[in-house]
């Protein structure tokens, strides 16, 4: 029996490891897909899969597909306008061919000078056009945000399983060796119905996670379209080691470096931004459009046309220039004064929205390094707590030690598991954050900022 028991204890000792392990086993790696299989899922994959998919993304791809139709259109209008005609006719009184009479013209028309109208409007359109690739770009990054939350759920409640699962069957282990000590007569009834009570605690604490696993991966599913039995492919988390630790030993000048190295890339690379940016050109072209309101539009036409008759012909051309000129200067006043009122709200909104995004950087970055920070510690305290529980377990087994004295320690070693669990999924949480922030599809950027 106590060679029994002693196997036992030595596989749950494995087992803390191996879960350990298992939590730390996942890596952002989106520019790949290597390591995927039959049946497995990788990151890199299910943000395609999930793009594909995506009604968002089709439809923002119909709609820079609209504008750049718009765009195309307006650079038509420039052109010349260009007609043709033709009639026949035939007096009835008369006989043939003396009643029959024909003609033919044609006549082209184009604007000569219009104060600039044309190309402030080009500009407008070309502002539009960008606008909504940034648009695209925008919906794209909520995509891969949005799956990687999924994803990263799923492997979190997986390891979250796992630990439940480790924390019944060492309760299990507890019962065994408590119904031998009761057998026996070292333990007392209470005791034993301590031991199985915890059981069912843990037990129900596993039907918890189960559930919530199942419900991350239908999720994760449904964003994807693969079923939910393809898991979540697990890579070695110890590829981020180094960047841990580099994290943890950021301070001052380090840390003000990295956080503006990050803004840098947000401001140049943030579709939301981006946008915003677009939004005061764009009412800049409306101000300019206001002041070349007041210019003249000149415009020429050319018209040529050939008569035949019985006997007679005549052809007949010319030209015309007119000129056209919007006299109502209150109403150009107010238009420039609106133009002028809403570049000034364009403006104090592109600079609102720069200072907003260079506080949620700032803000990220040090979620970032505090779950950073706090891996190397979780990983400690887990070791120390298993190697605690092991030595209790053992005092327990020779009667020095209570019950109640066991479960305090395997307490510590699933409060200090979940610890863990929790800060490398944040860990991994924040750096997806910093990556749709800075408007960047993969993470290669960011990490590398960390010096």
């Amino acid at each position: 029996m106590k060679l029994r028991l002693r196997t036992i204890v030595t596989a749950f000792l494995f087992l803390i490891p191996a879960v350990v392990l298992s939590a730390q086993s996942v890596s952002v790696q989106p520019e790949s897909d290597a390591g995927n299989t039959e049946g497995q899922l990788s990151l890199a994959l299910a943000r395609s899969l999930a793009l594909a998919k995506s009604a968002a993304v089709r439809k923002y791809t119909l709609a820079v597909d609209e504008a750049a139709l718009v765009k195309q259109a307006q650079v038509y209008a420039a052109l010349p306008d260009l007609s043709a005609s033709a009639a026949a006719a035939y007096d009835i009184p008369d006989s043939l061919p003396d009643g029959v009479s024909a003609s033919a013209g044609l006549a082209a028309s184009a604007t000569v000078f219009d104060g600039g109208k044309n190309i402030v409007l080009s500009r407008k359109y070309d502002f539009a056009l960008q606008a909504a690739r940034e648009n695209l770009r925008a919906g794209r990054i909520s995509v891969i945000d949005t799956v990687d939350s999924a994803f990263f759920s799923v492997l979190e409640c997986q390891a979250s399983f796992d630990a439940a699962q480790s924390d019944l069957n060492a309760a299990k282990l507890r019962l065994e060796i408590a119904q031998a000590k009761a057998d026996a007569g070292a333990l007392s009834k209470s005791d034993l119905l301590e031991t199985e009570s915890e059981i069912a605690s843990y037990q129900a604490a596993l039907d918890k996670a189960k559930a919530a696993l199942i419900s991350a991966e239908v999720k994760l599913s449904s964003l994807t379209g693969r079923p939910a039995l393809s898991k979540p492919v697990p890579v070695d988390f110890t590829v981020y080691d180094t960047v841990i630790r580099k994290l943890g030993a950021l301070e001052g000048s380090a840390l003000d470096t990295l956080i503006a190295s990050v803004v840098t890339t947000a401001r140049a690379n943030s579709p939301t931004y981006s946008a915003s940016v677009l939004s005061a050109k764009e009412a800049g072209q409306t101000l300019t459009a206001a002041k070349t309101a007041c210019l003249p539009t000149v415009s020429a036409a050319l018209s040529g046309k050939y008569t035949a008759g019985t006997g007679t012909s005549d052809t007949s051309a010319g030209v015309t220039l007119s000129a056209a000129m919007d006299l109502d200067v209150w109403t150009l006043r107010n238009s420039i004064k609106q133009a002028q009122n809403a570049l000034a709200q364009a403006d104090a909104g592109t600079a609102e929205d720069g200072e907003t995004l260079d506080l949620n950087v700032a803000q990220a970055v040090c979620s970032w390094i505090s779950s950073a920070m706090a891996i190397p510690s979780c990983v400690t305290a887990l070791s120390y707590a298993g190697t605690n529980y092991e030595n209790v377990l053992e005092k327990f087994k020779l009667s020095i030690a209570t019950t109640s004295d066991v479960s305090t320690a395997q307490a510590l070693v699933s409060a200090d598991e979940t610890a863990l669990i929790s800060a490398q999924y944040a860990f991994l949480s924040s750096l997806s954050t910093l990556r749709g922030l800075a408007g960047l599809e993969g993470e290669a950027d960011i990490i590398a900022a960390v010096k």
